[in-house]
């Protein structure tokens, strides 16, 4: 008995009045639906989502290109600078060579020390140090003048210069461009000693000499 409360009437009203009701407007019923969008905001929002999307997505599609870009440029210094190494190490004649003679440097290319001096990749006797797949078609890839890039191959030998199959000096260039009219492109550049650089195409300095 000593655990019950008693209140009076007029206290126990005001409690009750103070209870937490739901609005009358989010209520279910037969005359009304329950809280919710109207179809206008419904349509509002879906059309500054459209707009937003058509903003954003040539600008992503513009980024995704750079990106590529500037990923086959660095995987290919990467292999230049694998060759030069491994021909300074072994005093052999090491080659980046594209994959596909048909399809140019857009096919990939791999690098490989030439053990027996023929000038060629020879599966089980030369000893292949890199391989990198086809780049996006995206990128182009152009080889200006007449070069050991134009002839699908930079040679660096045991000196860790670079030359060309017939001993000539092997210096040039390799541009990688997007081909759209806001694309990047980005030149390669082999100079005489042998030093590889990556640089804007047509920006000063951007040339082999």
């Amino acid at each position: 008995m000593h655990g019950f409360k008693y209140f009076p009437l007029s206290a126990m009203s005001i409690l009750m009045s103070r209870r937490p009701t739901l609005s009358s407007k989010c209520l279910p019923s037969h005359r009304q639906g329950g809280c919710g969008f109207t179809l206008i905001e419904l349509m509002v929002t879906i059309a500054i989502m459209v707009i937003l999307m058509l903003v954003a997505t040539p600008n992503l599609v513009q980024f995704k290109k750079n990106a590529e870009l500037s990923d086959a440029s660095s995987n290919f210094i990467l292999a230049t600078g694998t060759a030069k190494s491994a021909a300074l190490k072994t005093g052999r004649d090491t080659y980046i060579m594209l994959n596909d003679s048909m399809l140019g440097w857009q096919s990939g290319w791999f690098v490989f020390i030439d053990n027996n001096w023929n000038q060629q990749y020879d599966p089980g006797i030369d000893d292949v140090l890199l391989r990198h797949d086809a780049i996006s078609s995206t990128i182009t890839i152009t080889t200006p003048g007449t070069t050991a890039f134009s002839a699908g191959y930079l040679l660096f030998n045991g000196s860790g210069f670079p030359k060309t199959k017939s001993g000539a000096i092997g210096n040039g260039t390799l541009v990688m461009a997007i081909p759209t009219p806001n694309g990047r492109s980005s030149s390669i550049v082999v100079d005489t000693a042998g030093r590889v650089r990556s640089c804007k195409t047509g920006s000063a300095g951007c040339t082999t000499s």
